[in-house]
């Protein structure tokens, strides 16, 4: 018993002579439900982004809808000047939905028989059916008031809202939305936590004071760990995949060829944040804290699981800075919308130039690490 005693009583001194591993200790409950606090905890927690087609001519009317709708706090509004413009942003990153406002549609609504058109990205159910839900409403709730007032009338019949998906193919449905967030889970964790060990261990160890009388390079070593950490992340991708498609059975495409610069992409990002993270930590422990801290904060920011419109509009700001943000958008296009690589050019460069940042950002901190 005392001899169980003492090893805990060891341990518990270490923890606390590690200064950097109490401060990830602490930080991980703190910031987690500071996290859910911020994203759960409103009243309205949901926002997104829907763009306006006026083919109306701006009439006092269409002007007063617009104005409304964006003084709604679930819809940020963006106007387009034609169809062909607004239908190019639609997708789940620049804009969910397209409201479109006919011509003749104000004379139509003096008539009683006014419609708008809504076009609404179908890529996530919970978000297809909130958007639809509040727009059908305000038209609802919008043409009570314009009734009353013009004819000082309760008149309940709402304005005829037409709703499309733009989204071909299969209806999109729970098991077609969350499979292509979980390919993401790899990219963070495995990748990330798996760099992250893989030098700072070495450290420990004392592996580069041999590699440094050796007549291998240093950096040799870390493009030697990066490739490991790349096949690491690879078996990981493949077994959730394979899985995946055999116990789910998702109505998705499966385009390996478009999908695999993807998920290489998104994998060097999560390898180069290791990197920074373990030339910086000081422990292992303190490391591997860190780095799982931060992949589980950051899976809330990159849409993995949830719309990232759940997200306060400051938190959605930072998401759309985040690596694999991109990396999981860009894997439910291909999957979802059939995209190909020519349709993901903004994506698969934001991910190229974030990770040769990153990863040089890690070579040059390693450099350093080394000399010291």
């Amino acid at each position: 018993m005392n001899s169980i005693i003492g090893i805990a009583v060891k341990d518990i001194k270490t923890f606390f002579r590690e200064k950097g591993t109490i401060f990830w200790t602490i930080a991980f409950p703190v910031m987690i439900l500071l996290l859910f606090t911020a994203i759960f905890g409103r009243e309205i927690p949901f926002n997104a982004n829907i763009g306006i087609v006026n083919e109306d001519a701006d009439t006092p009317i269409t002007q007063s809808i617009i104005s409304q709708l964006s003084a709604m706090r679930f819809l940020t509004v963006k106007n387009f000047t034609d169809r062909t413009e607004a239908l190019r942003e639609l997708n789940a990153t620049n804009v969910r939905a397209i409201l479109i406002l006919p011509q003749n549609f104000s004379q139509n609504l003096y008539l009683g028989h006014a419609n708008v058109l809504l076009i609404i990205d179908g890529s996530n159910p919970d978000v297809f059916r909130l958007i639809d839900d509040g727009v059908r409403t305000f038209f609802t709730e919008y043409y009570k008031q314009f009734y009353y007032t013009q004819f000082n009338q309760s008149y309940t019949e709402p304005i005829f809202v037409e709703t499309e998906t733009s989204v071909a193919g299969p209806e999109i449905g729970y098991k077609e939305n969350i499979v292509p967030g979980m390919l993401t889970y790899p990219l963070l964790f495995s990748s990330m936590v798996v760099s992250t060990g893989a030098i700072v261990f070495e450290r420990e160890k004392g592996t580069l004071k041999k590699i440094r009388v050796a007549p291998i390079r240093p950096i040799n070593m870390l493009f030697g760990k990066t490739l490991a950490a790349l096949f690491q992340t690879t078996i990981s991708i493949s077994i959730m995949s394979i899985l995946a498609a055999v116990l789910l059975g998702p109505k998705l495409n499966w385009n390996i060829p478009s999908l695999i610069p993807i998920f290489f992409l998104g994998s060097m990002n999560g390898i180069a944040l290791g990197l920074i993270i373990s030339c910086i930590g000081r422990a292992p422990q303190e490391a591997s804290n860190a780095a799982t801290t931060i992949a589980i904060v950051l899976q809330f920011f990159t849409g993995m699981y949830f719309p990232i419109e759940y997200l306060p509009i400051y938190m959605q700001q930072f998401g759309r800075v985040i690596p694999m943000t991109y990396a999981a958008q860009a894997i439910r296009d291909i999957m979802i919308r059939n995209a190909t690589l020519a349709d993901l050019l903004i994506p698969m460069v934001s991910l190229m130039f974030s990770a040769a940042v990153l990863y040089g950002i890690g070579v040059l901190l390693y450099k350093r690490w080394v000399e010291k």
